[in-house]
Formats: C-alpha cells, structure tokens, sequence
C-alpha cells in the first residue's frame, strides 16, 4: 500500500477553484444567433436585455469536466502530494578548517581530497534537501546557508581554505546538531579519529600520519650595529632532516641544514639594520603552511614632536641638546598633526594628543634642593631620581594628579584633557641645573615612548594566525586613512572598522597590505602560522564511519519533486486540452 503525503496540505484550499468553475458553467451569457437583414430590427434596449448572465441548465461537455480537472491539479500542485519519494533532509556538513587539512597526500591537500569526495556525493542530495556548510573554529562561522540548494555546494567549497590553529570541533558540531533538528543529517570531515559522544554524525577523516618539520618561533631583534635573526625549527613524527633558507627579498642569504633527532635545533643571524622583509623557508614537507615564515621590519613610530617655545625659553631648557640624545623623533610645525606638543600655555588638544606646559608660576622663584617626593609608578619618571637637582621656580598649584612635588609644592603634575593628557612643569629653566641633569632628557625619553602608540601605523609588524592586526589612526582623521581595507594575500578585503584603533584578525600567513580608499598602499602586516598541535601530524587518520540513527527521531518530510514535476506537465496538458475542445465548438 503506497501511502500518499502532503508536504503544504494548505494547498488543497485552491480547490475552492472547483465550484466557481461550475459557477460560471452554470451562469452563461449566451446570445441566440439569427440570421437577418440587419440589426435595425432589433432595438438597442432588447440587445442589451439580452447580454446578462442568467442561470442556465448545467451542460456537462468536455470543457467542464476539462476545467475541473485542472482546478483540482493546480490544488494538488500546491499541496506537495508525494507517494513514497526519498526522504527530503537537512544536511549540515561540518569542514575541519583546522591547518592540519592543507597537509598533502600524493600532491593534493587533504581539503582537496574532501572537495572531490563531497562532489562525489552529490548523488546522494535529492533535489528536495537542504545544505548548511559550518566550518570548525573557536567561532564556528557559516560557509553556505543555512538551508542553500544542493546545487551551490561547489561553488561555495572552493573558498574554503583551512589555516586555523588547533581547536575544538565540539562546538561546530553542537551548533551543527541544532541546524539540523531531529531528521537531518550531520556529515565532519577531518583528518583525526572521531571524537567520543558524537556517534550520531558521520565522520569522514583523510588523514595521513607522516613526518613533518616546522618553524616554531622566528624574530628579528634590532641592535645598536646590526640586528640579529633568532629562529627554531623542530621536526614531528619522524622528522629528523630539513633544510633552512633565508631570503632578503628575492636573494638568499644563508642556508643552513638540521639534524632534529635530538630535539628543535635553533638558529641565530646577525643581519644589517636596513635589511628589508625576510623570507625563512624549509625545505618541502607534507604541511607547506609551516614551512615558510615572512618577518618585516618593525614600524619605527616616530613621534612627532611640535616645539611652540621661543628661542630663548628652548635655549634655557637646552631641548636640542636633550633630543639630540634621543631617536624616535620628528619635527612637527603643525601642532594639529604631532603627538607631542612643548609649549608655555595650555591649548586645545586633539584626541590622544600630550602636551608638555611650561609652567613657572608667578613672583619670586624660590630654589629647592630636595628631598623631592616622586610618583615612581607613572610611566613618565620611570628611574628619575632627581640627584644632586636645584629646582627653581614660582610658587604655584600646578592641576591634576601631581608626579613631582618637595613638601606642599607640586613641581611636576598629570591633566587629564580629556581626549588628551598635558604635563605641567613648574620650572624656571633659566636658573637652576634641572636642563643639565641626567633626569631631564631621561623625563624626555618616557615621554616620548608614551607617544609611540598614539603615531599613526601600524601597532605591531610580524603577527601570528589568529592575531588581532591593529592599525592606528592619524589623530586627526583626514582621507587618507578614513577608510581603511586590510587585503589579504590571496586578493580577498576586509573594511576596517573602528574610530582610532582599527582591528582585522589574520586568518591567513603572508603579507596583508593596508590600503586607502585609492588603493595606496599605507603600510603591511606579515603574518605566520604558529602551532605545534597542527604542525604534528602524528594523529592523523584516513576512515569512514556511518552515523548511529538518533532516538526518537521523527519521520522525514518527503522529496515532493517528481511528483510536482508530473502534475505541472499534466496541468499544462489539459489546459491545452480545452483550449482544443472551445476552439472547435461549432457556432
């Protein structure tokens, strides 16, 4: 017995079509035809009398019973009969987008063996189910769907590209089950042994055990005459041999091969300071995305710093002597575009701007020997000690947090301006020895590194997978860097976004540019990938394993299809059908 199902049993209201096709069968306006001599017999009152429905007897000809039926299919159309199809399912697949799937395997990467097996498979999809693609992570993100045709599958696989450090599927897969519900399926495909507890989703693993040798930390450390490389290379599974080259830019520097049975071996190279972006590479192995590091110089952050003082207060506080001894520094002539401002008034300050007031005081000066009482835990005055300093200056309350002050006068304070800071210094340069004291351009220097993070730039240079890449906005927001795109190394955008600190997380190892909305070019990321857990492919696996039905689950909807398909080509048949019988009534 083949039981018959509705999918919208809804639809079976158009058979509300049925009676209001016998109605107008029943209800006809039907002139009687006469042959005359012409219509000025007849009066115009008894041809519109005449041009009325009126209710007639019910003739059944083939027209009705035409139109009825096709009333009736339309209604079944609508309501998704079907008689034993395939059972229409949810099926959610869950990509293991950890960086172990790029592993190769006779020359394709493990997410190439999983694209070619899905493609395979699409045999199995009837036209009826619905897909949702999950890929794995910390934060399981959607690749098709949720509910998409089988028919977008292979058009949305090819984006998939798997680079994300170690992580737990569980998460994907719980998120999975829920999308799914009760009747849909749930397909992982991984390169590990399933995991415990997940009998009811069907595990699809192309691991393949093999030996692997990997970069594990690499940095570039700067000096006062050259920098210096710093790299170690371990080997997993077996690896006990490979091979490293360093590039600066196209052209090798070094080359240098390693024995990794003992344990990682490490690596030191002293480089010159203007050596531009460094390549480290292994030789070949059966997981390229660990094989090759990229490492750029670090943005330098160089303050810009806007003197207001007058030729003679900046002589008295001997500031060119003092920031000639420092590095890290510009002059900046437009006090709007310099992180640090040196001025003997308070001004309006723009966001994340330090101006540094001079700030005397008024009347007689008055000269301190000490003992001064210093905030040592502010960053400004980290190891000033004020040894052996005379501090003259007028009497005065300096605002703010006071940093520096001998008994009841505060001599050096903290303002918060809001969206900036100020440093009020209480000093009369002209007399006394502060400007000639080793405190003074060691106060200079902390504050100078208080302005680094404020430069416009990047924050930090050489990132990992996973890392936040932030840039800094100039403090004044202008078109050259209002809106901000971070381009990856395979061509895909990201828009930043954020007011002063834009973030993108790096998803992928390479050089990730920073571009303006002209598409200038305004700095660059490099990113590598860092993890032993992936890097070891020891626990890899190549196995099927079916799902366990799930309890209680209930029965499928059905795949309505074919038997939609058949009721359209009967619809359309019949209606050619009367239209055939109406053309050859005869008058």
């Amino acid at each position: 017995m083949i039981a018959l199902t509705l999918s919208m049993p809804l639809g079976l209201l158009a058979l509300g079509a049925v009676p209001a096709v016998i109605a107008l069968h029943l209800f006809r306006r039907q002139l009687r035809q006469r042959v005359v001599a012409g219509l000025f017999l007849f009066t115009g009152q008894r041809l519109v009398a005449d041009a009325g429905r009126k209710k007639t007897n019910l003739l059944r000809t083939p027209s009705l019973w035409l139109e009825c039926l096709a009333a009736v299919l339309l209604a079944l159309w609508l309501a998704g009969p079907s008689f034993g199809g395939v059972a229409a399912r949810h099926v959610v697949i869950v990509l293991d987008d950890s960086a172990s799937m790029g592993a190769l395997v006779d020359g394709r990467s493990l997410a190439d063996l999983a694209i070619a097996d899905l493609q395979s498979r699409r045999g199995e999809l009837a036209s009826g189910d619905r897909l949702t693609v999950l890929r794995t992570g910390v934060r399981p993100d959607l690749l098709l769907g949720p509910r998409a045709l089988p028919a977008e599958l292979m058009s949305a696989l090819p984006r998939w590209r798997p680079a994300r450090p170690h992580h737990d599927l569980q998460p994907a897969l719980d998120q999975a089950r829920e999308l799914a519900g009760a009747d849909g399926a749930v397909w992982l495909y991984t390169d590990r042994a399933p995991l415990s507890g997940n009998d009811d989703v069907e595990v699809v693993a192309f691991g393949h055990a093999s030996g692997n040798a990997a970069i594990l930390s690499a940095q570039r450390f700067p000096g006062a005459e050259h920098d210096e490389l710093r790299a170690t290379i371990a080997g997993f599974a077996g690896a006990v041999v490979t091979q490293l080259t360093v590039l600066a830019g196209d052209r090798p520097i070094a080359t240098q091969s390693f024995d990794l049975s003992a344990g990682p071996a490490s690596f030191a190279l002293p480089l010159p300071t203007a050596t531009e972006a460094l390549t480290l590479r292994l030789s070949p192995d059966a997981l390229p995305i660990d094989d090759e590091v990229l490492l750029l110089p670090e943005a330098p952050h160089t303050v810009a710093i806007c003197d207001l003082l007058s030729p003679e207060q900046r002589t008295a506080l001997e500031l060119p002597r003092a920031l000639a001894a420092l590095s890290g520094w510009r002059s900046e002539a437009n006090p709007l575009h310099a992180q640090l401002v040196i001025t003997t008034g308070p001004g309006a300050l723009t966001a994340g701007q330090t101006e540094l007031v001079m700030a005397p005081g008024d009347g007689e000066r008055q000269a301190w020997r000490g003992p001064f009482t210093i905030d040592r835990s502010h960053p400004w005055l980290l190891g000033v000690r004020l040894q052996g300093v005379i501090w003259q200056a007028g009497t005065r309350a300096l605002p703010g947090r006071v940093l520096v002050a001998v008994g009841n006068q505060s001599l050096l304070a903290e303002d918060d301006a809001g969206s900036g800071r100020r440093l009020w210094l209480n000093l009369d340069p002209s007399l006394g020895n502060v400007p000639r004291a080793p405190d003074w351009p060691l106060l200079l220097a902390n504050v100078l590194d208080s302005c680094r993070p404020e430069v416009p730039g990047p924050e930090r240079t050489n990132l990992r997978v996973g890392d936040e890449a932030r840039w800094r906005r100039a403090m004044r927001t202008d078109i050259a860097d209002a809106d901000l795109t971070l381009v990856a190394p395979d061509g895909s955008r990201q828009p930043g976004r954020g007011l002063r600190t834009l973030g993108w997380v790096g998803e992928r190892p390479g050089r990730h540019v920073v571009v303006d909305a002209q598409g200038r070019e305004l700095g660059a990321f490099a990113i590598r990938f860092h993890d032993p857990a992936e890097s070891d492919l020891a626990g890899a696996a190549t196995l099927r394993r079916a799902a366990t039905p799930r309890q209680g689950a209930a029965g499928p909807l059905r795949d309505t299809s074919f038997e939609r398909r058949l009721l359209a080509v009967l619809l359309l048949l019949t209606l050619l059908a009367d239209w055939w019988v109406l053309g050859r009534r005869s008058p």
